[in-house]
């Protein structure tokens, strides 16, 4: 089929008075073809909102029954497809139809659309009024598949308004009312679609239980649903599976089933395809997994992504809440709480707006009941924690600050660049990775690398840039600066600075035991200091000090295999010099690849400005000298 039928109504639409039979039997194919493309979910949005046009241009009651079929499949259909605004105006003509033809059925099935669709967009008291006004309608007429229906839309509105606990009552009246005789009665007359009310209804009954945080009912319930679920048959009934996927992974992560998650996201998947709601489902999914199976870069990098994508409020706070969560496991809690701060406006507002709305359709100590209810004190709560956690950072991030700057002031006292540190963090970081150190252990080891020679700002200049070699006493007051170091850091009392303590004064003891200063040897020297030992060197050999030329990588690297066994772990050399020779291949600047955080020192900046300003006023006072000369 084509878009053929719309052009046909239109067609007849330029005409004065067109046939009725004609314009019956256009309705009728342009309502089949609508039909067709929802149970298929092919793309053809243009072609749907082209139809809801033209058949809103209609005048009268004539055929207003295949008016209001496509009209309201046709929001139906818009909605699957992310097109929620233009779901909501397919939807509203509908029901304008359904009050001028005074048809109760139509028009609480097209309320019944516009509570979801409201919910969808963020109109949470629309979305709990419309949803009331057909909720009545259908108790009046008695008819059960429509209470069922709108219950399930106003279960789903509550849980968007964060009011949960009100929607669990919703979904338990359902779960109810299918096995009532009547229900089982009328879902048995749908045929597959009958079946769905209980599992549409066990799956948002899992979501509102995952909001309260209430995780082992909330799995109890997408379990449930998911071992009725039967092979989907149409478009829409995979879209709904996808979404029920995705509801299994995001509680089963969060009750530690990652391998199950992983392969109920390839279902989701696979069951999303049809959708541009279910790709959407499917994407988070996908970055969920990611960010609790260990990838959280790439994990959060989709999640921000989705984020900026969102059309609705809702798609915002479902991305939000396990953004936040990565956040925190990423030890990044100033992102998490300006994204908890989010969550709350958007929360708050949803409810707000939801208890007004039930002020206007129940009695007010109800609503007044809800509104004492503690559903967002968690919430709350963690944006106490993360205020904390944020507030302690930044006195840990100023502290290691000042002792980075005494690290830097003693690097620049014997190499010129100031950035020796941040090159041998960079090493060690690199070298810690390469034999399997967590995310977190490398971030560490590379700030606490930097520190390993804070010790040298309590040395004298006299013996920093001695040209000569120093005499045995000098050189056992230079070993020093390890314990030095080590106490400076210890101090401090942070805990973030106990790997640098061990780092400082451990960095000079060898593995055959004749280093300082505690003689330690093998494995009883510290991991971290025997990887910091070995970039330490490299770094120092290659650049030279004050007493030593640089020497070229070659020799360098010929040292380091050299002291193999006797200074250093001979593994850890091995790896070591594996990494030397794949970073030359892929870095034709290693000093600037390694030496790169430096240049966001500030203390660097300021000096290498300063530096700058000097040289400048040098080379004008020698101008002037010059000049002053010729005069003469």
């Amino acid at each position: 089929m084509s878009s053929s039928h719309v052009e046909a109504l239109e067609a007849l639409l330029r005409t004065s008075t067109p046939p009725a039979a004609e314009l019956k039997t256009a309705l009728s194919r342009l309502s089949a073809e609508i039909r067709s493309r929802l149970d298929r979910g092919s793309d053809a949005v243009d072609f749907v909102e082209a139809s809801v046009k033209a058949v809103a241009r209609l005048k009268g009651a004539n055929n207003a029954e295949l008016r209001m079929t496509v009209l309201c499949d046709s929001g139906q259909y818009l909605f699957s497809n992310g097109r929620s605004a233009e779901a909501l105006v397919a939807a509203g003509k509908c029901e304008s139809l359904a009050k001028r033809t005074a048809n109760d059925d139509w028009l609480s099935k097209s309320q019944c659309l516009q509570t979801i669709v409201h919910a969808e967009l963020g109109n949470i008291g629309q979305a709990l009024i419309q949803g009331s006004n057909a909720l009545t309608i259908a108790r009046r007429t008695q008819n059960t598949i429509r209470e069922i229906s709108v219950l399930i839309n106003l279960g789903i509105a509550l849980n968007y308004g964060g009011l949960s606990r009100e929607a669990i009552q919703c979904f338990d009246r359902v779960l109810w009312l299918v096995e009532t005789p009547e229900g089982i009665r009328e879902t048995r007359r749908l045929g597959p679609f009958g079946g769905e009310f209980a599992l549409s209804a066990l799956s948002n009954k899992s979501q509102s239980h995952y909001d309260l945080d209430q995780l082992e009912e909330s799995f109890a319930a997408i379990d449930e649903c998911l071992r009725r679920c039967q092979e989907p048959w149409d478009a829409l009934s995979s879209e709904r599976r996808a979404v029920r996927e995705f509801a299994f992974v995001q509680v089963a992560l969060e009750v530690g089933k990652l391998a199950n998650a992983r392969d109920h996201t390839r279902l989701c998947h696979q069951y999303g395809r049809v959708s541009e709601r279910g790709r959407f489902h499917a994407r988070v999914a996908l970055a969920l997994c990611e960010v609790h199976g260990g990838d959280s870069d790439s994990g959060i990098h989709k999640l921000e992504v989705a984020l900026g994508e969102c059309r609705t409020t809702n798609e915002r706070v479902t991305i939000l809440s396990p953004l936040i969560r990565a956040y925190e496991q990423m030890g990044r809690p100033e992102q998490a709480l300006e994204n908890v701060q989010t969550l709350l406006s958007l929360v708050r507002a949803q409810r707000e707006e939801g208890i007004s709305a039930l002020l206007s359709i129940s009695a007010p100590d109800r609503a007044a009941r809800l509104a004492r209810n503690h559903d967002l004190d968690a919430l709350a709560v963690r944006e106490a924690v993360l205020r904390a956690r944020v507030a302690e950072r930044r006195l840990v991030t100023e502290r290691l600050e000042l002792f980075e700057r005494f690290a830097v002031a003693a690097d620049l006292r014997e190499e010129p660049s100031g950035r020796h540190g941040y090159r041998v963090g960079r090493l060690s970081a690199l070298l810690g990775e390469r034999i399997g150190c967590s995310r977190d252990a490398i971030a560490a080891l590379e700030m606490a690398a930097r520190l390993h020679d804070i010790g040298k700002i309590a040395m004298p200049d006299r013996l920093l840039f001695s040209p000569l070699g120093l005499s045995d006493g000098q050189r056992r007051f230079m070993t020093t600066h390890t314990v030095i170091g080590s106490e400076l850091l210890a101090k401090s009392n942070l805990p973030e600075l106990r790997l640098a303590e061990e780092i400082a004064r451990h960095h000079h003891e060898c593995w055959d035991g004749t280093g300082y200063p505690s003689k330690l040897s093998g494995k009883r020297i510290p991991i971290h200091a025997r990887i910091v030992a070995l970039a330490d060197v490299f770094d120092a050999l290659t650049h030279g000090r004050p007493y030593a030329p640089a020497w070229p990588i070659e020799r360098a690297i010929e040292e380091i295999r050299s002291r193999r066994g006797t200074q250093f772990d001979p593994d850890l050399t091995d790896t070591f010099l594996e990494l030397i020779d794949e970073l030359r291949r892929k870095h034709s600047d290693l000093d600037a690849f390694l030496g790169e955080a430096g240049r966001n020192s500030p203390f660097l900046q300021a000096r290498d400005k300063i530096r700058l300003m000097l040289d400048g006023e040098r080379r004008a006072e020698n101008i002037a000298a010059a000049a002053a000369e010729t005069v003469h």
